[in-house]
């Protein structure tokens, strides 16, 4: 099956009513910004996944999608904005019960921990980051930096250790855990 292409005719129109395409979501929502990132956002979702049926009226298709684009986009903002405003609201419970001891202890740790990655060796330190603090996996971690797989393992299970071996409380946890 072939892939799908955007075809000639809807990248014209595209072309020639980009204008009048921000003005149209304009007029509906208010924001020529707003327009401008809908009109936007709609041509590239048309260059990544181009329809597969043929277009017969491009402008008339052109406008459709961005009006529901637009939609789309402002459901998205307004339940960002309300997952925003519902954390804003949430106390701390930990900032009121903590006490000047506990904070400066976590401090000295935090501080222990970053002289204790920083000492690593440059690659060991820059698979564990990859792989633990940035979240990638050892596969994308050594396609990353062009090492095998099994490379990337070793030198995050040598960081490990080297954190369990000189951190207070990665000690106490690997006796207690």
């Amino acid at each position: 099956m072939q892939p799908a292409v955007l075809s000639p005719p809807l990248v014209a129109a595209l072309a020639r009513h980009y204008d009048e395409l921000v003005e149209h979501v304009r007029r509906h929502f208010r924001d020529r910004g707003f327009a401008h990132d809908v009109v936007h956002d709609v041509c590239v979702e048309l260059m990544e996944r181009p329809p597969a049926q043929a277009v017969h009226t491009p402008l008339a298709f052109l406008r459709h999608v961005s009006t529901h684009r637009a939609i789309d986009r402002q459901r998205a903002d307004a339940a960002r904005a309300a997952l925003i405003d519902s954390v804003a609201d949430t106390p701390d419970l930990h900032a009121h019960g903590e006490d000047g001891a506990s904070a400066l202890d976590f401090k000295q740790q935090l501080e222990a921990l970053v002289a204790i990655v920083e000492a690593m060796p440059p690659r060991a330190r820059q698979c564990f980051l990859l792989h633990r603090i940035h979240g990638m996996t050892h596969e994308a971690v050594a396609a990353e930096i062009g090492i095998s797989r099994a490379a990337v393992t070793q030198h995050c299970q040598r960081a490990l250790d080297r954190i369990v071996r000189d951190w207070a409380p990665a000690r106490t946890n690997a006796h207690t855990g």
